[in-house]
């Protein structure tokens, strides 16, 4: 509120930083926009679900590589249950076998 507002500032209240999405995330919401994503509608398990059964088979494999290319260590995590942080090869093995149902998570 007090981006918009100063009256909680004037207030006492102090003000937090925000902290902007990483590079990799920005990077591949920006291929996925170039796809016809919506970026708002991301969030949705649904929305991002059906969205994927429309691409085709080229596309979701762009999908793929751009989500190993631009790795995270939170994408590595979500991919590799067992290793806290993942190993590259793993994650990259992994992602290129990925369903359609397990892309969106």
């Amino acid at each position: 509120m007090a981006r918009y507002n100063p009256f909680f500032e004037r207030a006492g209240m102090q003000k937090v930083a925000e902290q902007p999405p990483p590079k990799e995330a920005r990077k591949i919401a920006k291929l996925l926009s170039g796809l016809g994503f919506d970026a708002r509608l991301l969030c949705s398990e649904r929305y991002v679900h059906q969205k994927l059964r429309t691409l085709s088979p080229e596309e979701v494999d762009t999908i793929k590589e751009a989500i190993i290319k631009f790795n995270h260590p939170r994408f590595m995590k979500n991919f590799s249950h067992k290793m806290p942080f993942g190993y590259k090869e793993v994650y990259a093995g992994k992602v290129r076998r990925q369903v359609l149902k397990g892309l969106h998570t």
